[in-house]
């Protein structure tokens, strides 16, 4: 996937496909901000507006408090699609593992993830919503 043929659907297909829970992760919580930052605004709206299709597993949650997060950390419209209950949890998720890494998930997850009740490690994210660490493009 290049930046310029960004598509939310890109994840639910992935996601569709069977990919193994660290790299869905991955993709979801750093793939995604990351080709959303090199994108220009107008390009960011348009791929936050398209709803990727429904998967019916709980990657549906992360995927739309992933696209709320980075919306709201960058002063989009918060497209209509994230709020459709299919893309909330009953049952809060917490992605890691480990013991440390999942209490800072439930103490310091962004309000999109505690709000669709998929919590990663909030350490994962920087303030852009992606990755930590520089990359280039």
């Amino acid at each position: 996937m290049t930046e310029s043929r960004l598509s939310l659907a890109h994840y639910a297909d992935a996601i569709r496909s069977g990919w193994p829970a660290c790299d869905l992760e991955r993709a979801i919580l750093h793939d995604l901000p990351r080709r959303f930052h090199g994108l220009p605004t107008n390009a960011q709206a348009d791929v936050l507006a398209a709803p990727p299709p429904l998967t019916h597993t709980r990657w549906d949650a992360l995927l739309a408090a992933t696209v709320e997060h980075i919306a709201r950390l960058h002063r989009h419209e918060l497209p209509a699609w994230v709020d459709e209950p299919e893309r909330f949890l009953d049952r809060t998720w917490v992605l890691p593992d480990v013991p440390f890494m999942r209490r800072n998930a439930i103490v310091y997850a962004p309000a999109a993830f505690i709000r669709h009740g998929a919590l990663p490690d909030p350490r994962d994210l920087d303030p852009r919503g992606g990755e930590r660490h520089a990359w280039t493009r």
